[in-house]
């Protein structure tokens, strides 16, 4: 699957209904549910809240996502008009959407997720044509910036337990946290390996 439609899907999760403020497992037609569907923005702000260290996602594309998912009639839309802020737009999933979410989910295609770019490997690989102190700097900002997502991982795993007992649903903590140990274990590893680059880099200029 191409991951432009995979992106379609991850706004398809993100307009999964809510129950009082949290997510609901039932279909949005259920009159038994206080819904509180998700705007673009609501989608935007848990983008940057959750899957971020994974997954990048620009506001622009959020909402042109959304059009997509409309066209396909995997999400539905509705206008909430307010009296003293301005009308809103609110998303949720369809039964079509559902199913769709779940195809994609149980989908053992691995061909896409395969084709593996990295534009700092990229960058090394093409490295003798500038000075080695260039390169060092390079790897040296690249540790930082993966030591800052670390931190900022630290903060969000915090708050797992909480959004565990909004939720009231422990198998969502259970995966959220498979990702989260995915995310710490691949930026210690690219330290690891910019740290290690440097040392050789140190030896090559003596």
């Amino acid at each position: 699957m191409q991951s432009c439609r995979s992106y379609s899907i991850l706004i398809v999760e993100y307009c999964k209904c809510r129950k009082k403020g949290t997510y609901a497992a039932e279909t949005c037609n259920s009159g038994s549910v206080d819904y509180a569907e998700m705007t673009g923005y609501d989608i935007d702000r848990y983008f940057k809240s959750s899957i971020a260290f994974f997954w990048h996602a620009q506001t622009s594309q959020i909402y042109k996502e959304l059009n997509t998912c409309t066209k396909h009639n995997w999400v539905d839309s509705e206008i909430v008009y307010q009296s003293d802020k301005p009308n809103k737009k609110v998303f949720h999933i369809t039964d079509e959407g559902r199913l769709e979410l779940n195809r994609w989910l149980a989908d053992a295609d691995l061909e896409d997720i395969m084709k593996y770019k990295n534009p700092l490997l990229i960058k090394i690989f093409f490295s003798s044509n500038i000075d080695i102190d260039k390169t060092m700097r390079l790897l040296e900002k690249y540790i930082r910036e993966c030591s800052d997502i670390i931190d900022k991982m630290n903060e969000d795993l915090n708050k797992i337990p909480e959004f565990e007992a909004q939720i009231h649903k422990d198998n969502e903590s259970f995966y959220w946290g498979m990702t989260m140990t995915y995310g710490f274990m691949y930026y210690q590893n690219e330290i690891k390996w910019a740290n290690w680059c440097i040392d050789k880099l140190k030896e090559k200029i003596g």
